[in-house]
């Protein structure tokens, strides 16, 4: 069998394998990468090729998601989360409700290093915000996943920007040049249509409580991107501005700042941060698998002549992430996929990432998330949450078109 019908049948093996069986998304790609290697007729090399996609996650991105972990439960059991939402709130007015809860998941995602982790962490606070804001619970939770999104695919160092950079060859500090504003200007139609949504509903009751000290609060979420900000002015500072050192560097800093619970803490993050990395893995594994298989080559030769140059790459991680969800297991496939695609980097790097935004639904586990937090039913849901990230993603598709013109 060709590479293209086998790989589409492996996607669907593995949506298949997680939503229908419930298996974990770990197990669903080591099997369904087996079975692509199986179909394609490869011989004992394919266990190889497994292993070496497994290790090359690992060693991207294991210090990475680990940390991140910490930091992420340091803010959650200090209640460090409230003080965050509650300055933001404060900074922004009462009547900034949507706009405090959004900056609240764009910013702890950064640290958290999951954009689910920093919803679950946000959830509570940001749900009971209430009568301290104008707005509704429901549109307050759709703007912390959405904007939690927006950083997620556009911010280095996510780990869907890493993997990116790592696998497409880009400097990091390439980047985030373009990344980081095309983010802040996703504020804009992220904001409008938020407080449009066709949602109404009784706000929650107000919430008092003592919040714990400013400083403490910000300083685990502040210092990576310091340093890591560092690492990108200043070639002197490479090392404390790698993203494991400076994230290690907040994990660190969470630890003492729990003090006696620090024990605790890890071990929970640690377990999180586990099923994290083995997921992750797994997309490394099918993702390696599919690079040693020819189907980049065998996808340029059939959609080439029908596709613009500038759409397949976009096309291909729009198609992955709707078969499987998962945000970093798509831009890992993806950019597997188009290794060697005659196409400038950059504009490589952030098509892939605009498809990771799109036609996020029934196989996206944030989706049953945000649904189960929200209260909402399926219609709702995908007003709140599926149309918005594809609307962010079309968007993302046109900037980079837009550099592509006129600018490389």
């Amino acid at each position: 069998m060709d590479p293209l019908p086998a790989f589409l049948l492996a996607i669907l093996l593995a949506s298949f394998l997680t939503v229908k069986i419930g298996l974990s998304p770990f197990m669903s790609l080591i099997i369904s990468a087996l079975a692509y290697g199986g179909i394609l007729g490869m011989g004992p090399e394919l266990i190889g090729y497994v292993t070496a996609g497994l290790a090359g996650i690992f060693s991207t991105l294991s210090i990475i998601v680990f940390s991140g972990s910490v930091i992420a439960e340091n803010l959650r059991r200090s209640r460090a989360v409230d003080r965050i939402v509650a300055d933001l709130l404060g900074l922004l007015g009462q009547r900034r409700g949507i706009l405090a809860s959004g900056l609240s998941g764009y910013l702890v995602t950064l640290p958290a290093m999951c954009s689910i982790t920093s919803y679950l962490i946000l959830e509570p606070v940001v749900g009971g915000m209430g009568r301290k804001a104008e707005g509704s619970r429901r549109r307050f939770l759709f703007s912390a996943a959405l904007f939690s999104v927006i950083s997620f695919n556009l911010i280095y160092p996510s780990p869907v920007m890493v993997a990116l950079t790592g696998s497409l060859k880009v400097p990091p500090h390439e980047a985030l040049k373009f990344g980081l504003p095309l983010s802040l200007l996703l504020f804009i139609p992220a904001f409008l249509y938020l407080g449009r949504l066709p949602i109404v509903e009784e706000d929650a009751p107000d919430e008092t409580c003592a919040l714990p000290p400013r400083m403490v609060s910000w300083a685990p979420l502040t210092l990576p991107m310091i340093l890591i900000a560092a690492g990108l002015l200043s070639p002197r500072a490479w090392f404390v501005g790698s993203p494991n050192v400076a994230l290690l560097a907040g994990a660190l800093l969470s630890a003492i700042l729990a003090k006696g619970e620090a024990e605790e803490m890890i071990k929970r993050a640690t377990k999180r941060a586990g099923i994290i990395i083995f997921d992750l893995c797994g997309a490394g594994a099918f993702g390696y698998v599919i690079a040693q298989s020819g189907l980049g080559s065998e996808l340029y030769r059939e959609l080439g002549p029908l596709v613009p140059a500038v759409v397949l790459p976009f096309l291909v991680a729009s198609l992955v992430q709707l078969a499987q969800g998962s945000r970093v297991v798509t831009v890992v496939i993806a950019s597997e996929i188009m290794k060697g695609y005659p196409m400038e980097p950059v504009t490589l790097l952030f098509l892939i990432s605009a498809g990771a935004f799109v036609l996020s639904s029934v196989s996206d586990p944030y989706f049953w998330l945000v649904k189960e937090t929200t209260n909402s039913d399926l219609r709702d849901n995908i007003v709140g949450y599926t149309l918005p990230l594809t609307i962010f993603g079309l968007l993302v598709f046109a900037a980079t078109v837009l550099r592509w013109l006129f600018f490389v």
